[in-house]
């Protein structure tokens, strides 16, 4: 029986979602509860590889079982046995053609920046800190040219395994409240730390680094070495995939 899981973890202590031999994971460490309590040897499939140090405040994965398990002694077991910073939000039985990673239709993440001078200590696991005041508007300006289906070539590191390119971003905006600058991007998907290095670009032009008015060339270039740096992982969270079935 195939069943959909939701999670939600910090990041901080793992080396990423996917599961490694000498390192420890979110997808190891959620295998090795379900497999306590199936008694079987488990392999989950996840919606997003996210990267060591990121967030997500609902993960959607899902596990094929050979044998049957009511629902909530899944739920029940599993935060039993998993770490404090890892949990399992919902449990349920799914089509058994469900695939977590293949069937998302849209992902949202948040990006957040901590501008106040001393640093916040409560953000200092969940935002990049920034300190000095950066230019919201201009930030925004270059926001918006995200939107819509383009070539992001120039905004994905090496190390990537895509075959194509292009994606289609909904919402690309800013919150700002009390020096917490949020970034949310919406997206029919991503390439390789694509968010990461499209909010160490918005950085950059809030600093005055890049013009928001030369975001379109740079699209266009597909030229990596034109955006600017990649901002680092624990700034960033996933914050929920959504699927056709949802709506």
């Amino acid at each position: 029986m195939n069943y959909r899981l939701k999670l939600m973890y910090d990041g901080t202590r793992y080396a990423g979602w996917q599961r490694q031999q000498n390192a420890q994971t979110i997808q190891g460490e959620l295998e090795r509860a379900l497999s306590v309590i199936t008694r079987e040897a488990v392999s989950t499939i996840g919606v997003s590889r996210t990267d060591a140090g990121v967030h997500a405040t609902s993960y959607t994965a899902n596990v094929h079982l050979e044998n049957p398990i009511d629902s909530y002694k899944l739920f029940r077991g599993a935060n039993a046995l998993l770490p404090a910073d890892i949990r399992l939000i919902e449990a349920k039985p799914c089509d058994e053609s469900f695939n977590a990673r293949f069937d998302a239709v849209q992902k949202t993440y948040l990006y957040r920046i901590d501008t106040t001078p001393h640093g916040n200590v409560f953000y200092r696991n969940y935002a990049w800190h920034v300190p000095q005041a950066l230019d919201l508007e201009k930030m925004q300006k270059a926001a918006d040219c995200f939107l819509g289906s383009h070539d992001f070539s120039g905004f994905m590191a090496q190390g990537g395994s895509s075959k194509t390119f292009t994606r289609t971003i909904m919402d690309s905006s800013f919150t700002e409240e009390d020096g917490l600058l949020t970034y949310r991007i919406t997206g029919n998907g991503f390439l390789y730390n694509m968010v990461r290095i499209i909010a160490g670009t918005l950085v950059w032009v809030g600093k005055g680094k890049i013009a928001p008015e030369d975001m379109p060339a740079i699209i266009l270039s597909k030229d990596r070495t034109r955006a600017g740096m990649t901002a680092p992982a624990h700034g960033l969270t996933l914050l929920r995939a959504e699927y056709a079935d949802e709506n």
